[in-house]
């Protein structure tokens, strides 16, 4: 795909938003860009021979961070919007549809996640790949996050229910410089934590998905005794834990993900919410996406329900007559765990997630004058409440524009759409499925071989 680079870059006389503490934020102030990398941020900045994008009436702020998606679903997108149960989930996608899949389907799936990322501003992926069938469909995702020119972490591994023997060897097959915009790591769940090694020898993030599911004793207190939890680990979901497995989770300094939208979805959490129980905790937890076959695939989507179920927690409390009752979360804190926190969990901290001189240039352009905003007021408000991907004008990833004035660069939608077509018809065929536009329920497949 064809890329728009220019040595450097001036958005000019945005409202900036920089994620960093230190610094600060400007309600007038300008972002410059050299290569691939922020080299200043303030007022009445200038600089000879440089791309000046005028940034009034626009929030210039870095990208969002989703630090939990799994990209292979991309050609399935909005398949089960009434799904109940996560059994239903995977005896339809990953036991039925998903083992369906090939090289080919793997790389448009990523391809068409990593393009959705973009355009709704997202700049940076960890992507739960457990659909990992053989290890051409691993290259195939690395493939489609190079085309896409989305920063990405790719987590191999093995399909949901399957022992598959290139896993987990793969990741030293595919570890790649650790300044590369594309990189690996592993997904092993706690049940497989002896594999956890493979990835600590070449320096590879560890995921795993994790809850107390089914109310059985919690493995946590074991791991940490035997040195296995750290900074490397991040646990998604953490659903049903007790404040003995919070505790273990905060003393390991493992990071945690949390899924507002799939977790409601899916009934995963019953009595708290996980973003409110990580904070009580002294953890600073990021959101993710998890999956889009139920719910669109962006971050508007995902902080509007951090906050809601957060007021919705505390709120029902406070109402209930408790008098110790955590405080209403801001806006602030939800950008936070869509931004720097995220860029904290994929251990890119130091690179992204901020608008920090120095670091990489990663960073989004949302306009205040589209008719879901205007009149603008609050800025971090609008980004949280207020915003869609349509407002979305211009999205940078390390110096590179990906979308510029409302419009990815360089993308042949016709000819993705064709061969997304191709694909899905394909898949169909082989789960025998047959998609019907006002169907209520999805069907019971049978599982594939």
């Amino acid at each position: 795909m064809h890329n728009t680079t220019h040595k450097r870059t001036l958005f000019k006389n945005g409202t900036v938003l920089t994620l960093d503490k230190t610094i600060g934020d400007f309600a007038v102030a300008d972002v410059l860009i050299e290569g691939s990398h922020i080299i200043a941020v303030g007022p009445n900045l200038s600089a000879e021979e440089a791309l000046v994008i005028d940034a009034s009436g626009h929030i210039v702020m870095p990208g969002f961070v989703n630090p939990h998606q799994h990209a292979w679903l991309g050609l399935l997108r909005g398949l089960m919007p009434n799904v109940e149960t996560l059994n239903d989930y995977f005896d339809a996608i990953p036991f039925a549809i998903g083992r369906h899949y090939r090289p080919q389907d793997m790389y448009l799936a990523t391809l068409l996640t990593s393009l959705s990322c973009l355009d709704a501003g997202i700049t940076s992926i960890l992507d739960a790949g457990h659909n990992s069938l053989t290890p051409e469909h691993t290259d195939a995702a690395l493939n489609a996050f190079d085309t896409a020119g989305l920063r990405a972490i790719h987590m191999v591994g093995q399909p949901v229910g399957m022992s598959v023997k290139h896993w987990p060897g793969e990741v030293k097959r595919l570890k790649r410089p650790a300044d590369a915009l594309v990189n690996i790591g592993l997904f092993a769940n706690v049940a497989e934590a002896e594999q956890w090694a493979v990835a600590r020898e070449s320096g590879s993030p560890i995921l795993s998905e994790f809850g107390n599911w089914d109310g059985s004793v919690s493995p946590l207190r074991d791991l940490h005794a035997r040195g296995l939890l750290g900074s490397d680990n991040i646990f998604n979901h953490c659903v049903r834990l007790t404040d003995d497995d919070w505790a273990i989770l905060a003393e390991a300094g493992v990071n945690v993900t949390v899924n507002p939208r799939t977790d409601a979805l899916f009934g995963l959490e019953t009595e708290g919410f996980p973003y409110q129980n990580a904070i009580e905790h002294g953890l600073r937890p990021a959101l993710g996406i998890d999956i889009d076959t139920s719910q669109g695939g962006d971050m508007f989507g995902e902080m509007h329900a951090a906050f809601v179920q957060q007021r919705t927690f505390v709120q029902r409390r406070r109402a209930a007559g408790e008098t110790s009752v955590p405080a209403p979360v801001h806006v602030r804190a939800i950008l936070e765990a869509a931004t720097i926190d995220g860029a904290r969990c994929m251990g890119l901290e130091s690179s992204i997630g901020s608008l920090t001189p120095g670091k990489q240039a990663d960073v989004i352009m949302i306009r205040t004058d589209g008719i879901s905003i205007f009149p603008s007021h609050n800025a971090v408000g609008n980004v949280v409440h207020m915003a869609n991907r349509s407002d979305v004008r211009t999205v940078m990833v390390a110096g590179q524009q990906r979308k510029h004035d409302g419009q990815l660069v360089g993308v042949d939608m016709a000819s993705i759409r064709s061969e997304t077509e191709a694909a899905r018809r394909y898949l169909f065929d082989a789960s025998g499925y047959q998609p019907h536009a006002l169907e209520e329920a999805f069907p019971r497949l049978n599982p594939a071989n």
